[in-house]
């Protein structure tokens, strides 16, 4: 009798300690639902961070190809990432990823001379670009057969970061070096690219919704170059803070600048909201302190939820896409996250559910 008293005892008091572990999570559950997926540069791995109880749910190593950039397919399903390298070994493939199960599933070789940076998955989801920075080209995949299966040149210098256009019929490349160009590659047509200077140390784009403009941040200039996507002229430039490397565009018609430097002299570090309709500064906020310091960020918007990764303090920050304000801690003393995605699917293997 004793002892069925203890048991009862034991299933309640194990039942009560699970609630209080589920009422801690759902405590520090974000608004947003599905995972959040990070590259991790300086940890050489993939993290899955449930986004309904705010925690890392899964790490996938990768080794030591140093991932910067990180996609999601349309449906959701898989991601990719690339195998950027370290200085003296440059990288050569993109890693495929099934997000179910935190699995990795294919190595694709782009061949030599490559050192791919940015993925990005096509609207069809069967192909994908990858920009390849130490040969000046873009490679399109084959998803499916796991190989490239064309190659276009970029006509600019080291491209880095890439965008698509929403029909995907277009490439938008970046290029840092040199005088700083857009790189315009027509994926469905036998056409040269059209290359645009925008300013130095050209690196962050991105594509406004509805298509009709690319915005580009020259980290060297100061500033951010608006194109015309119909005429591929720039229409406007504005002023952004010193080494704006990064830009992200969401559905609510605002832009989300982070800026920071990582060699050299420290600067200030702050996340921007621009409204893509007026072009107007709408606000700012430090992402440290305010002090000039040294460190760079990332940065993704996804429905009205703004992420902000910093490579150097391990952390990822978040932010109401509206005035950036609510802002959370949802990761810390992380091995450098950098590129970010958003898939609305969680792993099979749930902490809880």
């Amino acid at each position: 009798m004793l002892r069925a008293i203890k048991m009862i005892f034991k299933t309640l008091f194990d039942r009560f300690m699970w609630a209080l572990i589920v009422c801690f999570l759902m405590s520090n559950a974000f608004a947003l639902d599905g995972t959040l997926i990070v590259a991790n540069r300086t940890g050489g791995s993939i993290s899955f961070i449930d986004l309904n109880v705010g925690v890392e749910v899964a790490r996938l190593p990768v080794g030591p190809i140093i991932p910067h950039e990180v996609a999601v397919s349309p449906d959701g399903r898989f991601a990719l990432t690339s195998e950027y390298g370290p200085n003296d070994r440059p990288g050569r493939h993109v890693l495929l990823i099934d997000i179910s199960n935190a699995s990795l599933i294919g190595r694709i070789d782009l061949g030599p001379n490559s050192r791919p940076h940015t993925v990005l998955f096509l609207p069809d989801g069967r192909r994908a670009i990858a920009t390849m920075q130490d040969s000046d080209q873009l490679a399109l995949i084959d998803i499916e057969l796991q190989q490239v299966i064309r190659l276009y040149p970029t006509g600019g210098r080291e491209g880095h970061m890439a965008r698509l256009s929403p029909d995907g019929s277009r490439a938008y490349v970046a290029s840092r070096l040199g005088k700083g160009t857009l790189s315009v590659v027509f994926l469905d047509e036998e056409r040269d690219p059209v290359v645009i200077e925008t300013g130095l140390g050209a690196e962050g784009l991105d594509v406004s919704m509805d298509g009709s403009e690319i915005w580009v941040a020259n980290r060297q200039e100061r500033s951010i170059s608006i194109i015309d996507a119909n005429s591929l002229e720039i229409v406007s430039v504005l002023d952004s803070r010193p080494l704006a490397g990064r830009i992200d565009i969401g559905s609510e018609g605002y832009a989300v600048v982070p800026n920071g430097n990582t060699r050299g002299t420290p600067v200030s570090q702050y996340l921007r909201l621009f409204n893509v309709h007026s072009r107007e500064l709408v606000v700012e906020v430090p992402l440290r302190d305010g002090s000039p310091q040294n460190g760079n960020f990332g940065v993704l918007v996804q429905d009205d939820v703004v992420f902000a990764s910093d490579p150097h303090q391990g952390t990822i920050q978040t932010f109401t896409l509206d005035g950036l304000v609510n802002r959370q801690v949802l990761i810390s003393n992380h091995d450098g996250p950098d590129g970010m995605a958003w898939t609305p699917i969680r792993l099979n293997a749930m902490i809880i559910d």
